[in-house]
């Protein structure tokens, strides 16, 4: 997905893609609905877990390029002496995390993230949440009708209101560097 989103900016097979364990992180589900009708992936601060993931060393250009293509996400500046990161190269004392600007999805009762997981499942724990319609039945036919920009800002909205939106709790190391 990265190397598509560059693939406009770069003239060789794009940036470096190394992989990273970035400590006192997770993943789960933003607070939203894309464009493309599913729930995206958004990282939250978890205190003593380890993401692995991989992590790509952008240019300037490269960066600005990905800024355009994130409208629901802040680029936010995190410190490794507050996320460590090990990873098979030398790494910079600073490096950026796209960051919901919808916070995450997360159990309304203890505030406990919805870890990363299949659309079937994000969207059946919505459905059981918001009993919506839109929500319901197989998962590819709920896809498309949230495509629909007024079911999307009505579902969106309504994770809001039921209480099943937290922050992600990252802190910047500077001040966030908002999406253009």
């Amino acid at each position: 997905m990265l190397r598509a989103k560059l693939a406009a900016t770069t003239e060789d097979s794009g940036p470096p893609i190394v992989p990273v364990t970035v400590s006192h992180l997770a993943v789960g589900h933003s607070a939203h609905v894309s464009a493309r009708g599913y729930v995206p992936a958004a990282p939250y601060r978890a205190a003593g877990i380890s993401l692995r993931t991989v992590g790509a060393w952008l240019t300037d250009h490269e960066t600005d390029a990905l800024d355009q293509t994130e409208p629901n996400y802040d680029r936010m500046m995190l410190s490794t002496a507050d996320h460590q990161v090990v990873a098979p190269t030398v790494v910079p004392q600073t490096f950026s995390l796209y960051v919901s600007r919808h916070g995450v999805l997360a159990d309304p009762t203890s505030g406990t993230p919805l870890p990363l997981g299949p659309q079937r499942t994000v969207l059946s724990w919505l459905d059981a949440h918001l009993a919506d319609p839109a929500l319901s039945g197989p998962v590819e036919d709920a896809c498309v009708r949230l495509t629909d920009p007024t079911v999307r800002a009505r579902v969106t909205g309504d994770m809001r209101s039921a209480g099943l939106v937290r922050p992600s709790h990252l802190s910047a190391h500077t001040e966030s560097v908002a999406s253009r």
